[in-house]
């Protein structure tokens, strides 16, 4: 539904995991980069908005390894006989969505694209009111997951739909632990982390004044209170 291409994820991932907020190397997966574009931002919560954007997107970057080209991502992160596993996958993910294109147009029908090709579009405002929670507005270039992610309590109903991954610091520290025991594990160790941010409404009460200060000044940092003797 997101349409991530896998091996360049698999790849992209792990190097996330492993250099969070990272400038240098540079984290690929982070969606707001300092200064803050508050435009660009506050675009990721309107449906089909990746239209406008879509020379950003990871479609257009499927497409660009499709076609060869070697992307910034594909160099850093993707080892070099792994590469043509990218392209064959990119090629993959590309054939499947003019299938779905043409099928609509055969078909006179917009079931084709509007379950394969844009969930991703149509969807995004979901997915980016939870995912952006992870990590906007906080620290960069440091080791300490807890200074870089942040963990929200939600209720039961986006905890479900979001896979537990509101407990996000937990999931960085411990990557292999499978989502459904991320809550058991946050319960375990969650004198050693910051306070949780306490819903959606908790996390972007912060996040949204964070931004709008990193706009100005990209060296603003959110005041955490971490436990020292973790």
């Amino acid at each position: 539904m997101d349409n991530f291409e896998p091996i360049r994820w698999r790849y992209s991932h792990y190097h996330h995991h492993t250099y969070t907020q990272f400038n240098d190397p540079v984290d690929f997966e982070i969606h707001v980069k300092k200064p803050t574009d508050l435009i660009v931002f506050f675009s990721h919560y309107i449906p089909f908005s990746g239209f406008l954007f879509f020379k950003n997107s990871l479609q257009w970057e499927t497409i660009k390894h499709a076609f060869g080209v070697t992307t910034d991502v594909m160099k850093v992160c993707i080892p070099e006989n792994e590469r043509w596993k990218c392209r064959l996958s990119a090629w993959s993910h590309l054939s499947i969505w003019i299938i779905s294109i043409a099928s609509s147009v055969y078909f006179q029908s917009w079931l084709p694209v509007l379950y394969v090709l844009l969930p991703n579009f149509y969807g995004k405002t979901l997915v980016m009111l939870m995912g952006l929670t992870q990590h906007a507005g906080l620290r960069e270039d440091k080791r300490d997951h807890r200074y870089t992610t942040r963990t929200v309590y939600l209720n039961p109903v986006l905890s479900f739909l979001y896979w537990h991954m509101e407990y996000h610091i937990e999931h960085h520290m411990f990557p292999q632990v499978p989502s459904h025991n991320l809550p058991k594990l946050h319960a375990m160790i969650k004198d050693q982390l910051p306070p949780a941010r306490k819903g959606l409404l908790g996390a972007y009460k912060e996040i949204i004044p964070a931004l709008i200060k990193q706009a100005k000044n990209p060296d603003y940092q959110i005041p955490l209170s971490v436990p020292r003797n973790a």
